[in-house]
Formats: C-alpha cells, sequence, structure tokens
C-alpha cells in the first residue's frame, strides 16, 4: 500500500490521546494511621468525586484548530468534530482555505478514512487500530480522551489513588498497559500517559484548559502524543465553539470514483 495523507490519518484516529473554577472539590486524604480499612473507604470516596465530575452528555460537536506533526512533519488543520455517546466520532479534516482533505467515521466496530485528495477508501474493523496499540485501546478510549474523560480502565480495580502535593494521583495497570493520571482541582484528567510493559507504545494526553458547558467540563486545550514503533504523532488542538446535546448527523458517502486500498 502506498503512503499517502489517507495512511497518515488513519494511524491518527487511534490516538485520538486547567480552567480553575470558584467551586473545588475537597480530597479526603491519608493520615499515618489509617488502617486499611480506613485507606480503602478513603480511597473510594475520592473515585466517587472522580466519577461524579466525568462528562454526561448524548452529543457533542466542536471545531479543533489543530497543529499536526505525524513523523516530525507538521500541518495546521482543522478538525470538525461530531461526537454520539458510545456510538460514533465523526470528523472532517480541513486543510487551506477551508478545503476538505479526510473524513473519517469511527464506531465501535470499524474505522472509516475517505482521502479526497488521492480518491482513496479505507475501510477496517476496529481491531485494526489495536496493531498499533494494545487491546485496551478501543472506542471508548478515545471518545474518553476527546470529550476529557477519565480512561475507563484507569479506574478499574487495579489502581491506586492518592493524594499528592499536586492533587489527586491515580497509578495502575491493565493487562500490558502501565497508566498514570494526574487531575486538576475539579477532579479532571489533566495529565494522562499510557504505556505498555515493552515500552514500544506510549500515549500521553494533556488537557490545558477545561471550559465549562452547561455546567459540564469539556477540554479547551487538548494535547495527544503518541508513539507505537515507528509511528509518532502529536496534536495540539484548540478547541471552539463547543456545543453539547444537539441533533448531529454523520455524513459519509462514498462515491464511485474512490478506490478501495487495503
Amino acid at each position: 500500500m502506498r503512503k499517502s495523507i489517507l495512511t497518515k490519518l488513519y494511524v491518527l484516529m487511534f490516538c485520538l490521546g486547567m480552567i480553575s473554577c470558584k467551586s473545588k472539590q475537597k480530597l479526603t486524604a491519608s493520615s499515618p494511621k489509617d488502617t486499611g480499612i480506613e485507606l480503602e473507604e478513603k480511597a473510594s470516596a475520592n473515585l466517587k468525586k472522580v466519577i461524579a465530575q466525568q462528562a454526561d452528555f448524548k452529543t457533542l460537536s466542536t471545531r479543533a484548530a489543530t497543529a499536526l506533526s505525524i513523523k516530525g512533519k507538521s500541518y495546521d488543520v482543522t478538525m470538525n468534530i461530531r461526537i454520539k455517546k458510545g456510538e460514533g466520532i465523526w470528523v472532517s479534516v480541513t486543510y487551506f482555505a477551508g478545503i476538505e482533505v479526510a473524513r473519517a467515521l469511527i464506531t465501535p466496530d470499524s474505522v472509516k478514512v475517505m482521502d479526497k485528495i488521492n480518491n482513496e477508501y479505507l475501510k477496517k474493523p476496529f481491531s485494526f487500530v489495536q496493531k498499533y496499540s494494545n487491546e485496551k485501546i478501543d472506542y471508548a478510549t478515545l471518545e474518553a480522551i476527546l470529550v476529557g474523560n477519565c480512561i475507563p480502565f484507569t479506574l478499574n480495580n487495579k489502581r491506586e489513588l492518592s493524594v499528592e502535593k499536586t492533587g489527586l494521583v491515580i497509578n495502575g495497570n491493565s493487562d500490558e498497559i502501565v497508566y498514570h493520571v494526574d487531575f486538576n482541582s475539579d477532579l479532571k484528567p489533566a495529565y494522562t500517559t499510557l504505556k505498555t510493559t515493552d515500552e514500544l507504545k506510549n500515549l500521553m494526553v494533556n488537557v490545558d484548559l477545561f471550559e465549562s458547558i452547561g455546567s459540564v467540563l469539556i477540554p479547551k486545550k487538548l494535547n495527544i502524543q503518541s508513539v507505537a514503533g515507528a509511528q509518532s504523532i502529536k496534536l495540539n488542538m484548540d478547541y471552539n465553539k463547543t456545543v453539547l446535546n444537539e441533533p448531529v448527523d454523520f455524513p459519509f458517502n462514498v462515491s464511485k470514483r474512490f478506490s478501495v486500498i487495503d
């Protein structure tokens, strides 16, 4: 398969991963005299506070001015993103003068990408993405990154919560992935790292700024850096005109001029 913008954007899809409000979340810190049961109770209380801060939404629509770097080559693009929670992520990528160069539709089962520059179309099961990452990197992971939520498996039972000087921290592991999450004062994941145990695949997600939209905290400035073997991708995304819970559609018509690639 020859390398084209489609190939680059397809690999990009898998890794698509602090506002100071008046109200602060009070954490429950541990003391040296705490028993095992007390420690577990305090950790459980902090976890409940984190879960309560997860963005609850039905749909999201935003326009992200994006500085994109793929294997050292930089591009300034705009990514129009639409999400239906648990159902699909639609992305339209525009370049010079608002010209659309690519369109993608990601669902829990599949990834479809149209390269409008080279008139090429690719459709793969979502499992293809996991060849570049890990079986734990699924649709829910990508959706969580884009809406500023915790990656689901970072809240599982194989994790440790601690209250550091900088705030709440989660460390843990899930299968072959070691993860670390730093939370801001609103208990939103400000910095997340995922690393495979062989250290060949790394993902870093940094949310520099959240904004409140109808009392829901959504990223304003989102940075993603991924390394998977020879593939390296960086995105600095600035969300603009983000809207929640309004109807969205996913136009994705592939005309006959597009050739299907493997």
